[in-house]
C-alpha cells in the first residue's frame, strides 16, 4: 500500500486536514495507527468528533509521532487504497526536548521513504514574513527533498483568508515550477484536487 506523508511546520493544519480529508472520502469512524519513534505501535478507533477533539488542537507539537489512516479512493468501478500519514510538526533549530528531537527525526526519515509527499505551508504566515525564504530555511529544504519525488505537492493552507490569498501569490512568484495547490484544511477547499493528485500516484 502506497504511503502518502503529510509534513510541515507545527500548527499549519496537518492533523485537521487528515481528519477532514478522511471524512471527505466517506469515513465516519477512523482507525489510527500510531508509530512511536522507539518503534512501538498502537491502534485506536475514533469517531470524527472525538478525533478532532483529541488529535488536533492549537498546542505546539500536539502530534508527537506518526499517525496513519488507511483510506480508499473510489473512482468509477475501481477503488484504490493508500495510507495517509500525519507527522510531527517541524521547527527551525534543534529542540531541547529529547522526545521532540526523536519525533522530528522520525518525520525526516519518513520523508525520505514516502511514496507521496504532501507538504503543507501556512499561507498567512508566508504573507506576514514576506515570502517563504524569509520565513526560514525549513520549508525550502522540505520542498527540495520532496521535489525529488514524483508525488510531491505543496498544500498552501488557509487561502480562505485574505492574507492567505496574498501569501499564495507570493509563493507562486517565489517557487516557479513547484506543484502548488491552494487549500483550506478547515473548510475543505481544494480537497477534490488533492484526491485527484493522490489517485494518480496510488
Amino acid at each position: 500500500m502506497k504511503n502518502c506523508l503529510l509534513v510541515g511546520r507545527t500548527n499549519v493544519g496537518k492533523t485537521i486536514f487528515c481528519i477532514n480529508f478522511a471524512e471527505y472520502l466517506g469515513l465516519t469512524r477512523m482507525e489510527v495507527l500510531f508509530q512511536l519513534p522507539d518503534g512501538t505501535t498502537r491502534q485506536r478507533k475514533y469517531d470524527m468528533v472525538k478525533a478532532r477533539h483529541e488529535l488536533s488542537g492549537g498546542g505546539i507539537h500536539k502530534t508527537r509521532n506518526l499517525q496513519s489512516i488507511s483510506l480508499e479512493l473510489p473512482r468509477g468501478k475501481g477503488v484504490r487504497e493508500f495510507k495517509l500519514t500525519d507527522s510531527t510538526g517541524l521547527a527551525d533549530g534543534i529542540p531541547t526536548d529529547l522526545e521532540m528531537r526523536e519525533a522530528m527525526a522520525q518525520t525526516l526519515e519518513q520523508l525520505r521513504q514516502a511514496d507521496c509527499v504532501l507538504h503543507m505551508v501556512d499561507a498567512p504566515e508566508i504573507h506576514r514574513a514576506g515570502g517563504l525564504g524569509k520565513l526560514g530555511e525549513l520549508d525550502q529544504q522540505v520542498a527540495e527533498i520532496g521535489q525529488r519525488k514524483s508525488g510531491y505537492l505543496c498544500l498552501v493552507n488557509k487561502t480562505d483568508l485574505p492574507e492567505g490569498q496574498r501569501g499564495f501569490r507570493l509563493l507562486e512568484k517565489e517557487l516557479k515550477g513547484v506543484n502548488l495547490l491552494p487549500i483550506s484544511a478547515l473548510y475543505r477547499h481544494g480537497f477534490r484536487e488533492v484526491k485527484e493528485h493522490v489517485w494518480r500516484l496510488v
